[in-house]
């Protein structure tokens, strides 16, 4: 089929033929876009895969293209089925946003903190336990945010307010990190670090600290993003009680740790991102198997899965999957983490030349999380390896998936 073809062409070959046409070397793609000449020529040959949506934007800005030139379909299909698309919550994220920092709209009857509170939870819940949890959190975000803003500004209870509000920047910024949104994650993430520094909750601005260098991390500034969670992490400590130790604190400590970790690896700075999952792993243990923290997931399932997603950073893709095989995803309590691992499996399985393997994993993810399936530019990759490959030609399941995400016409 011809149109099946014009849709296999892989993103790597489409980043080549547009760097070449417009006569840019790899050096120079390289220096603009934050990455070394390794890291582009081995996504262009198919070695590695762009797993960044920032990173092919920053692409399609020094190629002269459009990010649709680059995946293979319109940006507005990237979030399939009902309801409002990325593009529209986004704008509508935005306005809230935006006007969130003029004067204050006088709310009549003010939004029920306890409500708003309630709702920041569940939005924070279904992140973490839906199939669909990109979809569903989108629809709420914008009236969310906006409520959590109107409810902190009317309400007594301040430090209620404060958090509440906090937990519904960071849920915004989670959202917007799988989007294309400009400079709005970076607006949503610098609102959280203000509403908790104001607050002076240690918690809070620990966590508004995770958000942040997960901003950086996706722009690419992966020194920055282990800097600011160290600075944090060593902040956080001097106000933990080693005598009576809060658990949220703990918890905050541990999950600096892991984002710093795999900023270390996606460094390439082997020895350190080992040595700060081991801070990580300590903390997981001192909490004991039963914790996992209600916004991060922190916890020993959560270490364990951030070990493979370090050796997928560092490149050590057999590595992955011997971690993979003794993973029980059960201790994993969010399914965009689940699914995330699931998709590292099935990359790890595919450059041993395992393709059923590698599909039926790829089958499980999308089962765990079908947004975080159909919304991945791995898995769009990896789909591709497996149909042109010819002993995957005849799996009916591996292009019904590929037609699930947008990567084969229905």
């Amino acid at each position: 089929m011809a149109g099946d073809a014009d849709l296999l062409h892989g993103v790597g070959a489409a980043i080549a033929a547009h760097r070449r046409a417009v006569g840019v070397t790899q050096l120079v793609l390289a220096e603009r876009i934050g990455r070394s000449v390794q890291w582009v020529s081995a996504v262009e040959q198919g070695r590695r895969h762009a797993e960044r949506l920032t990173d092919l934007v920053r692409i399609a800005s020094v190629v002269g293209c459009t990010l649709d030139d680059l995946i293979g379909r319109p940006l507005a299909t990237l979030t399939p089925g009902a309801g409002p698309s990325q593009a529209d919550t986004v704008t509508a994220l935005r306005t809230v946003v935006m006007r969130s920092a003029g004067p204050i709209p006088v709310v009549d009857p003010a939004p029920d903190l306890a409500g708003v509170a309630a709702r920041v939870d569940e939005a924070w819940r279904t992140w973490h336990e839906s199939p669909s949890a990109n979809r569903a959190v989108g629809a709420v975000l914008p009236a969310l945010v906006a409520d959590a803003y109107a409810a902190h500004a009317t309400s007594s209870d301040q430090a209620r307010g404060a958090r509440t509000l906090a937990g519904a920047y960071q849920i915004a910024q989670r959202w917007l990190h799988h989007v294309p949104s400009g400079d709005l994650a970076w607006v949503v993430s610098d609102r959280a670090a203000h509403i908790a520094r104001a607050a002076d909750d240690p918690y809070l601005i620990a966590l508004s600290a995770w958000a942040l260098s997960g901003t950086y991390r996706n722009a690419g500034h992966h020194d920055e993003a282990t800097r600011i969670c160290l600075v944090s992490a060593d902040e956080l400590l001097a106000r933990i009680d080693p005598a009576d130790p809060r658990k949220d604190l703990l918890g905050a400590y541990g999950m600096l740790h892991l984002a710093a970790a795999v900023d270390a690896a996606q460094s390439a700075q082997d020895g350190r991102a080992w040595a700060l999952h081991r801070v990580a792993q300590d903390t997981a243990n001192a909490l004991g198997p039963g914790y996992s923290d209600p916004w991060t997931k922190f916890g020993t399932g959560n270490v364990d899965l951030y070990a493979m997603a370090i050796s997928a950073a560092l490149g050590r893709l057999d590595d992955v999957a011997e971690l993979s095989a003794n993973l029980d995803l059960n201790n994993v309590p969010s399914v965009e983490r689940r699914s995330a691992a699931l998709i590292s499996m099935a990359r790890s399985l595919l450059r041993r030349g395992e393709d059923e393997s590698a599909a039926l994993v790829l089958l499980e993810a999308e089962r765990v999380s079908a947004d975080g399936v159909h919304n991945s530019t791995i898995v769009r990759e990896l789909l591709r390896e497996l149909i042109v490959r010819d002993r995957a030609r005849a799996r009916p399941h591996v292009r019904g998936l590929a037609r699930r995400g947008g990567l084969l016409a229905a």
